[in-house]
Order: C-alpha cells, then sequence, then structure tokens
C-alpha cells in the first residue's frame, strides 16, 4: 500500500447498536452479534491497513479497551450515535498521524473479508483526487467511503447518503467512482439483512 491510508471504524456499544433488528433478534442475540462484527471488522482492518493505521471512533470503554490492547488508536466519541461528528473527530486524529487518505469501515458489513477491503483501497489509489463509495445493496446508502488526499468535511452520513456523499464531491470538485464488490453491498440493518445472510451457503 503505497498511499498511507487510514481506516475510520465507527463502533457503538455492543448493547445499543442495531436496534431494528428487535424484531428478530432479543437485546443480549443483538449484543452478541454486534460484539462479533466489530470484533471482525478491527480483525480485518489490522489485517489490511495494521493497527497503527485504524482509528476506532466510540463511547463504549469496552470497546476502546479491546481496540487499544490491538494497538489502534481510539477516539473518544462525546455523543454517542452522532455519526458524522464522530467520524470527523477520527478523520482529525487520522490527519494528524499524516494520513494522507480516509476509508471510512462500518462495523456491520456482513461478508467483510480484507480481499474485498484491498480492492477498495486499490480504487482508492487509483482515483488520485477524489472519492470511492461503495452503495449498500439497496442503492441508496454508503457502505464505504475513501476520501483522498484525506478531509473531513465530506462526510453524510444518513439518508440516501450515496447520492449526498456523491453530491459532496461534485461540490468540492473531486472526481467521484462507485465502486462495486457483492462482498461489501450487504449491511445488517434490517430484519430481512439478516435473514439474507443467514441464507448465505
Amino acid at each position: 500500500m503505497s498511499l498511507r491510508i487510514a481506516a475510520l471504524v465507527p463502533l457503538k456499544d455492543p448493547g445499543w447498536g442495531k436496534s431494528r433488528l428487535h424484531r428478530v433478534l432479543n437485546a443480549e442475540e443483538r449484543s452478541a452479534l454486534n460484539l462479533e462484527m466489530a470484533r471482525r471488522t478491527l480483525e480485518v482492518c489490522a489485517a489490511v491497513f495494521g493497527a497503527a493505521r485504524t482509528f476506532v471512533v466510540t463511547a463504549s470503554s469496552a470497546i476502546g479497551h479491546e481496540a487499544s490492547a490491538r494497538g489502534m488508536t481510539v477516539v473518544a466519541e462525546p455523543v454517542p450515535g452522532d455519526l458524522n461528528p464522530a467520524l470527523r473527530l477520527a478523520g482529525e486524529a487520522a490527519v494528524a498521524a499524516g494520513a494522507q487518505a480516509l476509508l471510512v469501515v462500518p462495523a456491520d458489513l456482513a461478508r467483510i473479508e480484507a480481499g474485498a477491503i484491498r480492492g477498495v483501497v486499490g480504487a482508492l489509489e487509483q482515483i488520485g483526487q477524489g472519492v470511492v463509495v461503495v452503495a449498500d445493496r439497496r442503492g441508496s446508502g454508503t457502505n464505504l467511503l475513501g476520501i483522498v488526499p484525506a478531509r473531513i468535511d465530506l462526510f453524510r452520513f444518513g439518508e440516501h447518503s450515496l447520492d449526498k456523499h456523491l453530491q459532496a464531491a461534485r461540490d468540492a470538485g473531486l472526481a467521484s467512482l462507485v465502486h462495486e464488490d457483492p462482498l461489501l453491498s450487504l449491511d445488517l440493518d434490517l430484519p430481512e439483512d439478516l435473514v439474507l445472510w443467514r441464507g448465505d451457503p
């Protein structure tokens, strides 16, 4: 990896995340799933970027301790659940540490693999100056967001974030690319996503 890319990983307290799965998972099951996905995401980021270039932003002391034990930088999230400001904090820390580009890696990508993330890294290295997005399977949300050169003013996560990120790139005079990878298109957001994942062969 020639470009110094930092992974920004926003992590909620496992007991709070994925409330929209309450119809199919009880609180204990959701907590276990959230913790499993968080650990898997951290493992993949460590494999691709290295612990030193993985920045975890969280309001959870337990998650913070685990990420810190892995050698990752932990950025305290002052207000839980406010994703875009949290990512700006993590981005500031990464830029201060010398990151040339940023890649937001959420912790709910059911099929995340190191090879798939390296594919996004390759797209980010090739775009020069721009934004690389990976859409969710519905084509409206953003599952991953890469920005080069590193800057913290382009985060637009929320409803219809895919179009908002592409528009933010245009407004900033940057190129944009929608990177397609079926392994990265499934995020566990709604009960039907969980059914699709569990139905994988």
